[in-house]
């Protein structure tokens, strides 16, 4: 093996390893025999990542390990923070699904669908901006009616709201449906999303 084939094979390792690599792991990955090539090559991306880019490679518990720079820890940290905002737990899923095939639905709606009360899932999904507020409901208390976003066809890499029935189907089959009626809806600029419903519509969160 030629010695650039050699680096990039060497650095492809380094990335894909989530923890300390060394060499001796590395030549058994690659099937090479000469210590002192891995170790230049390590020498060379250690230099290279270190004048260049915003990783760097250093030697930790007998191994190497590719690490961020301090000073873009904080790009890291948004992208955790990002995926630690979207976890979806099962309650959520359903919620969701319901909602996807229902859309507008009230609170009340859903958890007579689901059996189980719901304000906190509810609330969970429009912090996180799957679900937003669509409208009220022309019925006693005003209930708030909800409806999937933009940004949740995005995480469930849904082409268009005709897809959603992919997501009832695999997370709200085992409800019993109502059929979907025609209600008389106030549209959404005149809804106040900080305006609490009377107990017969929303209630309050517990």
């Amino acid at each position: 093996m030629d010695m650039e084939e050699l680096r990039k094979q060497v650095e492809i390792l380094l990335f894909a390893s989530p923890e300390s690599l060394s060499i001796n792991a590395m030549k058994r990955a690659l099937g090479e025999e000469d210590t002192k090539n891995i170790e230049g090559i390590l020498t060379n991306l250690a230099d290279e990542y270190n004048a260049t880019k915003g990783l760097f490679i250093e030697k930790v518990q007998g191994g190497y390990q590719i690490f961020t720079k301090p000073e873009y820890d904080y790009i890291v940290k948004k992208l955790r923070d990002e995926e630690r905002k979207y976890t979806i737990s099962r309650a959520a899923l359903e919620v969701l699904a319901i909602v996807s095939v229902f859309q507008p639905i009230t609170k009340p709606e859903v958890e007579s669908i689901r059996g189980i009360a719901s304000d906190g899932v509810v609330k969970h999904l429009v912090d996180i901006e799957l679900l937003k507020i669509t409208g009220r409901l022309h019925a006693p208390g005003r209930p708030i009616l909800y409806s999937t976003t933009p940004e949740f066809l995005k995480y469930f890499h849904l082409a268009a709201t005709e897809d959603l029935k992919t997501l009832y189907k695999k997370y709200g089959k085992e409800f019993d449906l109502p059929e979907k009626e025609e209600r008389d809806i106030i549209n959404e600029d005149t809804v106040d999303s900080n305006q609490d419903e009377s107990p017969n519509g929303e209630g309050h969160d517990n």
